[in-house]
């Protein structure tokens, strides 16, 4: 199973860009903002991008990039706080 730490500081870039450095940055944010600025881009585009994380040494490449958007795009949100409460007490 793939943990992807979605609230933690990423920039993604497109490496085909033109430009001195090699790579353009197109969505900076938590990991999972990136996602969501990434999420409807054409594959073909998505085929080059990347995403660095800015304080883990940590980078997705263009293949896990896409399967995080998959998994975003499938999962189902996450338990309430009811929920878990509900979970963890013995007498619920």
């Amino acid at each position: 199973m793939t943990t992807y730490p979605l609230s933690e500081p990423a920039t993604a870039y497109n490496d085909e860009a033109d430009n001195a450095d090699g790579a353009l940055v197109i969505a900076t944010g938590t990991l999972a903002e990136c996602a969501d600025q990434l999420h409807g881009m054409p594959p073909e585009e998505l085929q080059s991008v990347r995403i660095r994380m800015n304080n883990l040494d940590l980078q997705f490449e263009p293949a896990e990039v896409a399967e995080l958007l998959d998994f975003l795009a499938n999962e189902s949100a996450g338990l309430s706080n009811r929920d878990i409460a509900a979970i963890t007490d013995p007498n619920g």
